[in-house]
């Protein structure tokens, strides 16, 4: 009884989001960026892949 007690307690005590808010962070969620955008994102996360890679490689052979 308690626990469910507790969920409607968290419930009600979170904040409210407005539905305007709510429906543009949905939107925002769903929808792909922009082509440069994601090529910009994906050579950065690229780039740092490769030295994430090589400074893991550095500790295995250090330890």
């Amino acid at each position: 009884m308690q626990f469910h007690l507790h969920t409607d307690y968290a419930k009600a005590a979170a904040p409210r989001i407005d539905a305007a808010t709510r429906h543009l962070a949905e939107r925002s969620r769903a929808e792909p960026p922009p082509g440069p955008v994601r090529a910009y994102v994906a050579r950065t996360l690229a780039s740092s892949a490769a030295r994430v890679d090589r400074e893991s490689a550095r500790r295995a052979l250090a330890s």
